[in-house]
């Protein structure tokens, strides 16, 4: 904790020096597209973002909004077109200026120039605010103040909106001083979840890297997130277990046990084996729901050409993966976009995926006929439902495995049957099911083994204590299999 209030502390420095130098380039550059967007590309980047980062927004229609960065304007015409009153600010006058005489006729938007650090509003003004790369020029503490005067303008239930750059830079414009704190998605995070107490806070709802820009510039460190002002801390049990069972050690740990990547069963092996089985074709549409650190979705994209849109709903998962995406080589990454979402909350165009794959994730899910509903209405006609799950295979369960079973946060583990019916129920045809336990033991045996070698390296970066839980887990899944309690089953639908 010292090391990061340290850390802090220097980065608050740094901030007060940041500001000065990016008020001198805003100064240096005459307000236009280009300047805002810091990039040669920004006519094209624009376009194609617009609708994208609009999109995500909650339904604001006659609601009142703040809009922080206004800058020249290129978002404050399309809210002021869609809610009853917006407030646009901007800290550069010049660019309030030409903001002002783009939209004023408008007639329901109010300017202001102002540093946001020092803006100030009656509680309750605003339904959503708006931001769009703004934190990433506050420190630390400028945030949390800023984050927590937000918290209190928002009406209750209403929505904070914001869009950075992570990581690194990402436009091509020269600077001679670049000022911008590139943050990771998880520091956000962590600022966000400072300012909330048990009575108030911010939750997230959602959170994706951008697709105009990793289509165009093979960049996914662009990141927006939506958060939602709640009260007495809104989070279901699921959100609440992955939260705390999901630790960026406790994945990075699991991995060790599956593979780089992954965290379902049989890692590489398995999604190889699976992905044969689809037949997956260059172009198709790939939704991973439950994807992880995004082992799967990287191996779609790198050996079939799929575009993959991966969906999780723990924030560690996809902060490790995007962190990795940026690694990818180019023609991979342009491929993948991730996003933090509860899959019962989003909705997605119909008719606009052609293939909807899932490892092990669904038992977490209480509403299975929901989930199906949404999941057969986002297929195209013709496309492919894959998915494996974890069964109950005994209709009387040892009590030990029934307390194995409680530990993933749902009332019962669902059978082969239970699934198959729910598929049928909401529209499914052609539907296989495979009992794939004896694959299950030759997998997990496979791991131990690999895992038990490795102990002594494991411990030292981990702990014997994580070691003795995986490799007891492992023991036990063998012996629930075994004997007939416990099963891994796929299963492939369409929609015709």
């Amino acid at each position: 904790m010292a090391r990061f209030m340290t850390f802090r502390n220097e980065r608050d420095k740094e901030a007060s020096y940041v500001r000065q130098k990016m008020k001198c380039y805003w100064q240096t550059y005459s307000p236009s597209m280009e300047s805002m967007m810091l990039s040669h590309d920004a006519l094209y980047l624009n376009q194609n973002e617009q609708n994208e980062i609009l999109s995500y927004l909650p339904n604001y229609h006659g609601k009142k909004v703040l809009e922080l960065g206004a800058g020249i304007g290129r978002f404050t015409s399309k809210l002021a077109s869609v809610a009853s009153h917006v407030t646009a600010v901007d800290f550069m006058q010049d660019y309030i200026t030409e903001n002002q005489k783009e939209n004023q006729h408008l007639g329901n938007v109010t300017f202001k120039c102002a540093d946001v650090t020092k803006l100030d509003f009656p509680a309750a003004s605003f339904d959503l605010v708006f931001s769009n790369w703004l934190f990433m020029y506050l420190s630390d503490t400028e945030n949390v103040q800023v984050f927590r005067k937000i918290l209190a303008w928002l009406s209750p239930g209403g929505y904070f909106f914001l869009r950075e750059s992570c990581y690194h830079q990402s436009g091509n414009v020269k600077r001679n001083e670049n000022p911008t704190l590139y943050r990771t998605p998880l520091e956000y995070f962590e600022l966000l979840k400072d300012v909330s107490s048990d009575n108030l806070g911010y939750k997230i709802i959602r959170s994706k890297n951008i697709l105009a820009y990793i289509k165009y510039h093979a960049n996914p460190n662009q990141l927006c997130f939506l958060t939602k002002r709640v009260e007495n801390n809104e989070l279901d049990n699921r959100t609440q277990y992955l939260e705390s069972q999901y630790t960026i050690e406790h994945i990075r740990s699991m991995e060790r046990v599956y593979g780089h990547n992954y965290c379902s069963t049989g890692g590489e092996y398995a999604t190889r084996d699976f992905c044969t089985r689809l037949g997956l074709l260059p172009g198709q549409k790939v939704l991973d729901v439950g994807c992880g650190t995004g082992g799967s979705a990287i191996f779609m994209a790198r050996h079939y050409g799929v575009d993959v849109h991966g969906v999780d709903l723990s924030t560690n998962m996809i902060h490790i993966a995007i962190e990795r995406q940026g690694k990818l080589e180019p023609q991979v990454k342009k491929k993948i976009q991730f996003e933090i979402s509860d899959i019962l909350d989003v909705e997605y165009e119909n008719d606009s995926y052609d293939i909807i794959y899932s490892r092990d994730c669904i038992l977490h899910i209480e509403n299975k006929l929901q989930l199906f509903r949404k999941l057969h209405r986002w297929l195209r006609p013709g496309g492919t439902l894959f998915f494996t799950d974890f069964c109950m295979n005994n209709s009387q369960p040892s009590q030990s495995f029934l307390n194995y079973a409680k530990t993933f946060k749902c009332n019962t583990l669902p059978t082969i049957k239970s699934h198959g019916e729910a598929l049928r129920k909401v529209g499914f045809q052609d539907i296989e099911t495979q009992d794939l336990h004896e694959e299950y033991i030759k997998f997990i045996e496979t791991e131990l083994r690999a895992f038990t070698a490795t102990r002594e390296a494991f411990v030292q970066d981990f702990s014997q204590k994580q070691f003795d839980d995986i490799s007891k887990s492992w023991r036990d899944k063998i012996r629930w299999t075994g004997e007939g309690e416990l099963t891994w089953a796929a299963f492939t639908a369409a929609k015709n």
